[in-house]
């Protein structure tokens, strides 16, 4: 089975800078999250030292939380953005298209 393609993005949507800065923050999270998360588990390898890390390991806990939910914040953020810019779009083509087929096409056939 293979997966079907994403539609593809018109370029002016995929470098809105709205859009662009909040993809950044969203993988700058992620790659906290990941980086914290790979310290909790170096430290919970070390269940002979669980007195002297649980402290770095509640507050690692809580970082990861906490960048998991901003994260999930600025994805929704960011597909409205995308969402609200698509349908900008889709109504400048409809509209371009419309005022087209009022001024009536050339007779005798298509461009190509």
């Amino acid at each position: 089975m293979s997966k079907a393609k994403p539609p593809a993005v018109d370029p002016a949507i995929a470098s809105d800078p709205e859009l662009v800065r909040l993809g950044q923050r969203i993988r700058s999270l992620q790659e906290l999250a990941e980086r914290s998360m790979a310290e909790a588990e170096t430290l919970s390898k070390e269940p002979d030292k669980l007195f002297e890390t649980f402290e770095r390991f509640m507050q690692l806990n809580e970082q990861i939380l906490g960048a998991i939910e901003q994260a999930h914040e600025l994805q929704q953020q960011f597909r409205k953005r995308r969402q609200k810019l698509e349908a900008e779009r889709a109504r400048r083509l409809a509209n371009a298209r419309a005022r087209f087929l009022a001024e009536g096409s050339p007779s005798g056939g298509t461009r190509h």
